[in-house]
């Protein structure tokens, strides 16, 4: 009786394995955009799969379920796991047949269609949102204002709530900014403000803001039993198209800019530090801003990173950029025009601003070198000078003046050998180019040979020390082999 027993369970499976197979289903086949469907798989088989389903009609799932129901009556022995996956599409679509393996074999759902029409929106709907832009045609790197409005109604209520911005690809972000709430009707609203500006020209798309709304609700599952859950709602903004315009050759910074430098002082000592602090405001893409360091003849210039600060102000965007350099010099010096070329899309023009010429004295030291004096004496055309030969020169002398010159000639050589001149080079700082102990001449000279890997790392330990006021321990031994080097 017990083997019988086994025998009557195998084949009411087999019976199941026979009659595996997987239907799907939709709650709903014709929605409004916005609205969350149900996908159902309705599996029959033992060993079963679950399908692997992240996105449905290129919409990602938002949930997934799970549920068995095994059945025998007069005799019959059935099971059937249902797969659930929630959904909210935006566009009309064909959900393709789906594979489940079932007890190691394949099979396919049947296809099923979709209709999505566009949201309604009476004067009973709970959330509303739309999007709008400033301007419709800008140009590429043009700051402009993106608002979303969020408008909920007053007695409208939420469990959660969660906001998606919208998709803007190919732009950048400049900043964005929740703005006051505010009354209009009867429903509260509620600003959001994107500063945006594209990255390439064009007609550049800019996809829908999304708000999901969670309420509390009673469903029915397939068996007829009720459970409370969560059901969610989307409510969708419209679509922006921009059409983007490309600069003008030759620039690459659009918007309305001022520039102003100041330096902490205009007299210095040599070597010492002459900090320039440089500035632009305005509007536009600061972030295109490159290098804007001078250059000035036999000075030394050292830069930091540009930092830029930017806000919206009465619903503008406005920024600062700021850089600052140092200058170091042994001789008066003077920092030229420092220009920014931009477009203005205003005016449609090019335009060149630069700050004013900045003279700096060096005290303390000749700012610049005498020039050698050259005195020429003009000779008559018709005087020709006598050219005296070495016969001439050498009999013009007496014989013993030679004889003397040659004995101390020897004399003197035979003393400058016996005298110890490498421990007079070793123990003489006056031997290199500079002194060891005046750093800010050291790396003056040091600066000539940045080629010179060891070079480069003792100037930024000597910039470290002199012009950030860093701790820094210089090691004599390797600054002074380093000097011999290049003396």
């Amino acid at each position: 009786m017990k083997n019988l027993g086994n025998i009557i369970i195998l084949i009411l499976i087999s019976f199941g394995t026979l009659n595996a197979s997987v239907r799907a289903e939709l709650t709903r086949d014709n929605i409004n955009m916005g609205d969350t469907v149900i996908l159902r798989l309705h599996v029959d088989g033992n060993n079963i799969k679950e399908p692997s389903i992240s996105q449905i009609c290129n919409t990602k799932v938002l949930s997934t379920a799970q549920s068995t129901n095994m059945e025998f009556i007069n005799g019959n022995y059935t099971k059937e796991q249902m797969f659930s996956y929630s959904f909210a599409p935006t566009a009309s679509c064909t959900i393709e047949p789906i594979t489940v393996n079932i007890d190691g074999r394949d099979e396919k759902t049947q296809a099923l269609s979709l209709h999505v029409g566009q949201a309604r929106i009476t004067k009973n709907t709970p959330f509303i949102l739309s999007m709008e832009s400033e301007k419709q045609s800008v140009y590429v790197g043009e700051a402009f204002k993106v608002k979303i409005k969020i408008k909920q109604k007053n007695n409208a209520q939420a469990i959660d709530s969660k906001f998606a911005p919208p998709e803007l690809k190919n732009f950048w972000i400049k900043t964005q900014k929740q703005g006051n709430r505010y009354r209009e009707g009867n429903y509260i609203v509620t600003d959001v403000d994107y500063i945006v500006a594209a990255q390439k020209s064009g007609t550049l798309h800019i996809g829908r803001a999304k708000l999901q709304i969670a309420n509390r609700t009673h469903s029915r599952d397939p068996w007829g039993s009720f459970f409370p859950q969560l059901q969610w709602r989307n409510y969708f903004s419209n679509e922006l198209d921009i059409d983007v315009k490309p600069l003008p050759q030759g620039v690459n910074l659009v918007g309305d800019f001022q520039i102003s430098a100041s330096l902490d002082k205009n007299e210095s000592a040599p070597n010492d530090a002459v900090n320039l602090t440089l500035k632009i405001t305005g509007n536009g893409n600061f972030e295109d801003i490159g290098s804007l360091k001078p250059f000035v003849d036999g000075v030394n210039i050292f830069e930091e990173d540009a930092t830029t600060n930017s806000q919206l102000l009465n619903g503008k965007y406005v920024a600062i950029w700021q850089q600052k350099m140092a200058f170091v010099s042994e001789h008066d010096y003077t920092i030229p025009p420092i220009e920014l070329k931009y477009f203005n899309p205003q005016t449609k023009n090019i335009v060149t601003i630069s700050t004013k010429p900045l003279h700096v004295k060096i005290k303390g030291k000749s700012a610049k070198k005498e020039k050698a004096l050259k005195i020429q004496r003009s000779v008559d055309e018709n005087e020709i000078p006598k050219v005296q030969t070495a016969q001439e020169s050498v009999g013009s002398q007496p014989a013993y003046l030679w004889i003397v010159a040659l004995v101390a000639g020897i004399i003197i050589g035979v003393l400058i050998m016996l005298v110890p001149w490498r421990r007079l080079r070793k123990d003489d700082d006056s031997a290199l180019h500079v002194s060891i102990r005046d750093e800010k001449s050291v790396l003056n000279f040091l600066l000539n040979h940045m080629q010179d890997r060891d070079v480069a790392e003792m100037v930024k330990l000597l910039e470290a020390k002199i012009y950030e006021g860093k701790s820094v321990v210089i090691d004599k031994k390797e600054l002074k082999s380093l000097l011999k080097r290049y003396k």
